[in-house]
């Protein structure tokens, strides 16, 4: 079992005395070229100054406390937590140091990343071992890979972000886990504070992953409809199709969308070997203009059902924001799987009727 390091944490004893921060920081670029400091939760300007000999430093009082920051100009910047003391900043290599939260973050993002280097250091042992194993055996292995990593990160995060339920050292380790772990990141952002809820990334994050969630393996679907889904111009809802007692696998695309278009040839693959009493499939275009979508279907001869006109219910109900995205339901609208692709689609199904 990996042991997962909890952080003790030194800034809950400042070490400067005044109110005041400073940044020291190293930017090579040509004299005369401005530094801003930003603050992103407000999106205020908190300080100018302009570059001496690849060098510049800003000050100002800190008393109003840790604020989530970055110094920079345009794309060439860092993001940081802004305290009281001095700290050092060096865009070139976009690192930050020197004060007590900087550093303890510093600490934490390094390790947290570590994993993924360990991660695909096995990936490399398993990829070479492919040609021998059973496919089934090998994705089985593959994924459990993944999912061991991806629980020694949340491990980690859920370590700091329950010693920081309430300040800024615990958002940055809660938008970190949301990329790694959403159930768990959905787990702790139910005990935090709301200052961390307010974290402008957090709060972005919880908004796409909070829909994914809910609607996750495992979970029974969720309904809702389109209000000219159909055909002739009438309401459509999922429940048209799905819980009905088929396994329907439900693809997510657009007439203006190349990838989406890429997959057509794995669902007609298993389209033709499963359609039947015990099997559908069905499709939803989103963001997308009626006429377009039906000259697709006509060019593409898809034919399966269609829900046209989606907008924004895919994206809100199921936390859908980028196309193809294909979910497989089970007879009783239990969600089966999401997100696969390619030869992925007619092995799934295949395995799950089998089943």
């Amino acid at each position: 079992m990996k042991k997962i390091i909890l952080f003790a944490l030194p800034f809950l004893i400042l070490s400067c005395a005044r109110d005041q921060f400073r940044i020291e920081g190293k930017y090579s670029v040509a004299d005369g070229k401005t530094v801003y400091l930003i603050d992103l939760g407000l999106n205020d300007t908190l300080g100018v100054t302009e570059v001496r000999d690849s060098s510049f430093s800003l000050s100002g009082r800190g008393d109003k406390g840790p604020m989530y920051v970055y110094v920079g100009n345009g794309k060439e910047r860092v993001r940081f937590i802004l305290e009281k003391g001095t700290v050092n900043v060096d865009i070139d290599e976009r690192t930050v140091s020197g004060t007590p939260m900087v550093d303890a973050y510093n600490a934490f993002h390094k390790r947290f990343y570590s994993f993924d280097a360990e991660r695909n250091a096995e990936r490399k042992v398993l990829a070479r071992e492919e040609s021998t194993m059973d496919p089934d055996i090998f994705n089985l292995k593959w994924e459990e890979l993944n999912k061991k990593y991806a629980s020694f990160q949340a491990d980690l995060a859920d370590s700091l972000i329950r010693l920081n339920p309430d300040n800024l050292l615990g958002a940055m380790a809660l938008e970190d886990l949301s990329n790694k772990d959403f159930g768990r990141f959905i787990e702790l952002y139910d005990i935090a504070s709301e200052e961390v809820k307010s974290f402008p990334a957090v709060a972005s994050r919880y908004k796409s992953l909070a829909p994914m969630e809910r609607t996750s393996q495992g979970k029974m679907f969720t309904d809702y409809t389109v209000p000219s889904g159909n055909l002739d111009g009438t309401p459509a809802k999922l429940s048209d199709y799905i819980g009905k007692g088929k396994y329907i696998l439900l693809d997510h695309w657009a007439s203006w969308c190349g990838p989406c278009k890429a997959e057509m040839p794995y669902l007609k693959k298993t389209y033709e070997a499963f359609h039947g009493e015990k099997f559908d499939i069905l499709g939803i275009a989103i963001n997308d203009k009626k006429e377009d979508t039906l000259n697709s279907i006509k060019e593409l001869s898809l034919p399966w059902n269609q829900i046209l006109n989606a907008t924004n219910q895919p994206s809100d109900y199921y936390g859908i924001n980028a196309i193809p995205h294909l979910i497989l339901f089970a007879p009783d609208g239990t969600i089966v799987a999401r997100g696969m692709r390619g030869e992925q689609i007619y092995a799934l199904v295949s395995k799950a009727l089998a089943e």
